[in-house]
């Protein structure tokens, strides 16, 4: 599967995304398992490849 880690100011904050969603100036992350987290930033990077996506905040 496609799950991502969440990376935000150099730490982890989420594994196991499944969606991410830019909503203006923020960011919401949904999880395999319905959680939801919404953070401030722009996404600066998705490697499918390493299963990681970086938030810059």
């Amino acid at each position: 599967m496609c799950e991502l880690k969440i990376i935000f100011k150099g730490n982890t904050i989420m594994e196991d995304v499944v969606r991410i969603k830019a909503e203006g100036n923020s960011i919401k992350l949904y999880g395999m398992l319905g959680e939801e987290k919404t953070v401030s930033g722009r996404i600066k990077d998705v490697n499918i490849t390493k299963q990681e996506a970086i938030i810059d905040g």
